[in-house]
């Protein structure tokens, strides 16, 4: 015949703590997602622009006087780029942050900085491949220049330079960083959704 004991009253008491314990342990914390990264040292490209223009300038001749500060003025070369070329607009993720954590309802900010001009470029390509190049203009019309000279070389060195200052205007418009705005609100806002979370964006 089986005789049941009673527990001890350590035993006992135990049980009951453990039981107390596991039935009115709180509901676990469910934590917005990881704060934000990218591959690409923290930048998410969301906009990439195609630029194409022509660029006009005057490139001076002079011949230096010795032994003085001055120079003698030669005359000059006047020079038409057609420029091409692109540029890409970009958020760096990793100066991210959350504000305003709302575990009740999942809700959450997010603070990102202005999306800037990331990487602009000239396109040194050959003409037929689509990229850049120069003519010069003179009483019979307009030439192709190629560098022989070193005036012809500061002609070029010159408008490779305006060249890249110029798409740096174009795709820093508050046009274009409007639209990078836009876009990387788009490419974000699923990432919260797929974590069961509902993200507003604030821009600084």
């Amino acid at each position: 015949m089986n005789i049941t004991r009673p527990l001890p009253a350590v035993v006992a008491v135990s049980l009951a703590i453990i039981g107390w314990q596991y039935f009115n342990r709180p509901a676990p914390v469910q934590l917005p997602p990881p704060q934000l990264s990218a591959e690409k040292a923290g930048e998410l490209v969301t906009l990439r622009l195609h630029y194409a223009n022509i660029l006009e300038f005057f490139q001076k001749r002079t011949q230096d006087i010795p032994l003085t500060p001055y120079e003698l003025r030669l005359g000059g070369t006047k020079v038409l780029m057609v420029v091409r070329g692109d540029c890409e607009i970009s958020t760096n993720l990793q100066a991210a942050r959350y504000e305003q954590v709302q575990q009740q309802t999942k809700s959450l900010r997010v603070v990102l900085p202005v999306p800037r001009l990331l990487q602009p470029r000239v396109s040194h390509a050959a003409r037929e491949a689509g990229g850049s190049y120069f003519y010069t203009q003179t009483e019979e019309g307009l030439q192709y220049l190629i560098p022989s000279s070193a005036h012809q070389i500061a002609a070029t060195n010159n408008g490779w330079a305006a060249a890249e200052k110029d798409i740096s205007r174009y795709c820093s418009s508050p046009q274009w960083i409007a639209e990078a705005k836009k876009n990387a609100e788009q490419v974000l806002t699923p990432m919260f959704h797929a974590s069961g979370w509902t993200a507003t964006f604030v821009w600084q």
